[in-house]
């Protein structure tokens, strides 16, 4: 059985800022979806449903990852808003869908597991948690 939940306050502040956006490339780390944003901004989904919108280079300094793929993503998000879909990068990839400009973001629950519908206005991304671990559904 579905149920819809309610965004958190600070849900609710994150994603009201990210209307408007298009997502232009997704890095996936098993407790992590960070979305490129066609400002410079990472829009992070953490596995626990907690939600950050930091300035790239801030955003990527701060993953746990080893210095030249933090330097890689910082490389790979300056490409491709310069280049769109056609820039080469290898840690971003492009989104399942191209779902335009985002005008809404949904919580739901299936049980144990969180959908997060990203409404834009050509189509919907959905990531999907459970425990300690997130993805996109494509």
């Amino acid at each position: 059985m579905m149920e819809v939940r309610q965004l958190t306050k600070h849900q609710e502040h994150v994603v009201k800022h990210v209307f408007g956006c298009q997502i232009l490339g997704v890095y996936a780390q098993p407790e992590h979806l960070h979305f490129l944003l066609d400002i410079p901004y990472l829009w992070s989904v953490d596995a626990d449903g907690s939600m950050a919108l930091v300035q790239d280079e801030e955003a990527i300094a701060a993953l746990d990852l080893p210095e030249d793929t933090r330097r890689a993503l910082c490389e790979e998000a300056a490409a491709l808003r310069e280049q769109g879909p056609a820039a080469t990068v290898r840690h971003f990839t492009p989104p399942p869908q191209a779902i335009g400009a985002i005008e809404d973001v949904t919580l739901y629950t299936v049980g144990d597991t969180t959908h997060m519908q990203v409404i834009g206005d050509a189509d919907t991304l959905t990531g999907v948690w459970s425990g300690a671990s997130i993805h996109l559904m494509t």
